[in-house]
């Protein structure tokens, strides 16, 4: 189970990413079979295991409707995968773009945009939509052809738990690993120097992006509005 638990140093955390940094750079661009590949792992987990995903959320929450559960967070997190997976090779084609100075294409000058991978992604997920709040975001992942260490809520343990053991049964850890923990995990975490980072959240959001590595100047956040 891909379950690594920061030491007080952190050391396991970076050791962690620091693995799945040589394995991008040791395998290189992944093509669209690659990536495609992972997002129908991704699926297949959700559809093989949509029962387990909905008795975890309930317990979580105490009670949870399960169609509810299967709408927002099953079927949510296939439409956000099977979205990417159609579009990724037009999203990985060049764009062209005009020469400048004009007259360089006289000489056959061209000039086009090359998108490539971010490399290593952290996803820092919440409680509320624990499964479609870290599916979701692991698409564009996947699709941009990166890795993803995952960091879901303490607040949902039994989500988080089941989602570790799904994601080793089907990942490598340097493709994807679920890092465990409360507030001080998810803040050493976002300390690491990733590529990109991802996460939701509000008032703890807000104090963890402060205190996100300087290599962290990439980083989306969604969080709600102040009441």
């Amino acid at each position: 189970m891909n379950v690594t638990v920061a030491s007080p140093g952190g050391k396991s955390l970076i050791g962690l990413l620091e693995r799945q940094e040589s394995a991008q750079l040791s395998d290189g661009t992944p093509p669209a079979e690659t990536r495609i590949d992972r997002i129908n792992r991704a699926i297949g987990l959700l559809v093989d295991h949509r029962d387990a995903i909905t008795d975890a959320l309930r317990q979580d929450f105490g009670h949870r409707s399960v169609h509810a559960s299967l709408l927002a967070d099953v079927a949510g997190s296939i439409m956000s995968l099977k979205h990417a997976r159609s579009n990724l090779r037009r999203w990985m084609k060049p764009e062209r773009r005009k020469v400048t100075p004009g007259f360089l294409g006289l000489f056959g000058a061209r000039a086009y945009v090359a998108y490539q991978p971010k490399g290593v992604v952290g996803i820092i997920s919440p409680w509320n939509f624990p499964v479609q709040l870290t599916f979701a975001p692991l698409a564009g992942v996947f699709a941009a052809g990166c890795r993803a260490m995952i960091k879901p809520s303490e607040f949902a343990p039994r989500t988080s738990e089941l989602m570790a053991e799904l994601f080793g049964m089907a990942f490598a850890e340097t493709e994807v690993a679920v890092v465990s923990g409360g507030p001080d995990v998810g803040a050493a975490l976002a300390r690491l120097p990733f590529d990109h980072l991802l996460f939701t959240g509000a008032t703890w959001g807000c104090t963890t992006s402060e205190t996100t590595s300087p290599k962290n100047s990439s980083c989306s956040r969604a969080r709600p509005r102040a009441e």
